[in-house]
């Protein structure tokens, strides 16, 4: 199954405030307020634009309708790559294919193992503490519907439509895994706010962030997986707008992993790491200009959010059973999860909050 994806760089969770809104092109340019250069869209070779989609797209307030045929396109392609996708989880294996990789045609997050997440933490939150933590979490940044926010590493996006939910705040979700990023998508889609929750993939190496856009940056335990963090750092701090407020938890290293221990937690989440300690994090920040107000170490409640939560999972199970095609899942999620709480106990690693503002 060819799960290639184009992703398209579009802007569709950008919106003028208010005040643009109230003025008119006339009214700005008579004011001698200088407006800012809109974002280009061009139409992909071999396609037009109809009457009914500029119709539709003045409808959903799109001041260029070549933006909103461009997010058409995007939310077509999700629906019909998840619609393979179950197309093909739903086929017989045939003896022939029987030495097939079907993890692999398949992909890392087939529905089950998600399935697994979404009762396991709140529903599409994937982290520990679900729903209220990520609230609490987001208490010092005051959010409100008048700012914009990245996340990074937002997984299937739960965090980001809990905040715009409660909070009214917009949020671009950015994930590097780029299957998690379409489910993720799929979610907000059937949500109703593909607009101000979009979830995209991103690649880390090449972050193309706008500069001077975004209120708020944040990140829920992620920035550990993310290559090249002091030049990543960078580029969030040039995205932030003057007094913008960058908010991060992480796991941060307490003490030097050999290369073999290493390998072993990476080998364990099946991904590479480039885990920091909490020193790095705050010379960093601190080059960047950042002042930091809060470091503080959330190892115990993170550790406590985990156990809970396993806990939890294996009393249902004893008393009303599990699916078994989840049960395929549960060992291998259990062991990684069991190994960051070995490693956070032993003093390996701690679970750190960071807040900062720049000016």
């Amino acid at each position: 199954m060819n799960k290639q994806v184009v992703a398209l760089k579009l802007k569709f969770w950008q919106r003028k405030s208010k005040a643009d809104d109230d003025m008119s092109e006339e009214d700005a340019m008579s004011a001698g307020v200088a407006e800012e250069e809109a974002p280009e869209f061009e139409m992909p070779p071999g396609h037009h634009l109809g009457l009914g989609t500029r119709l539709r797209a003045k409808w959903e307030g799109y001041d260029d309708p070549v933006e909103y045929y461009l997010l058409q396109l995007e939310i077509d392609a999700y629906a019909d790559w998840l619609r393979k996708m179950r197309v093909w989880l739903s086929r017989p294996v045939e003896p022939e294919l029987a030495e097939l990789d079907l993890d692999e045609e398949i992909g890392r997050w087939p529905p089950d193992r998600i399935r697994l997440y979404d009762k396991l933490f709140d529903h599409g939150i994937m982290m520990p503490g679900g729903h209220e933590y990520a609230l609490e979490l987001a208490k010092p940044l005051a959010l409100d519907e008048t700012l914009s926010c990245l996340e990074i590493g937002a997984r299937l996006g739960g965090v980001a439509r809990v905040l715009a939910d409660r909070l009214g705040v917009w949020v671009t979700a950015l994930e590097p895994d780029g299957e998690l990023a379409l489910l993720g998508m799929e979610r907000s889609v059937q949500a109703g706010v593909q607009k101000k929750v979009p979830v995209q993939a991103f690649d880390p190496l090449q972050p193309d962030f706008r500069k001077g856009y975004f209120n708020v940056v944040y990140s829920y335990g992620e920035l550990f997986k993310i290559p090249e963090k002091s030049t990543f750092l960078q580029a969030l701090a040039e995205t932030l707008r003057e007094h913008g407020q960058l908010l991060v938890t992480d796991y941060v290293l307490t003490r030097d992993l050999d290369d073999k221990e290493l390998e072993k937690w990476a080998k364990l989440e099946d991904e590479e790491l480039f885990p920091w300690t909490a020193q790095e994090y705050k010379s960093r920040l601190g080059e960047l200009k950042f002042d930091i107000r809060i470091a503080k170490d959330e190892s115990e409640t993170h550790l406590k959010h985990i156990k809970l939560a396993w806990m939890t999972m294996l009393s249902d199970i004893q008393s009303s059973g599990l699916d078994t095609d989840m049960m395929d899942y549960l060992e291998p999620e259990m062991e990684m999860w069991m190994n960051r709480v070995k490693m956070l106990e032993n003093g390996s690693l701690a679970f750190y909050r960071f807040y900062a503002t720049i000016n």
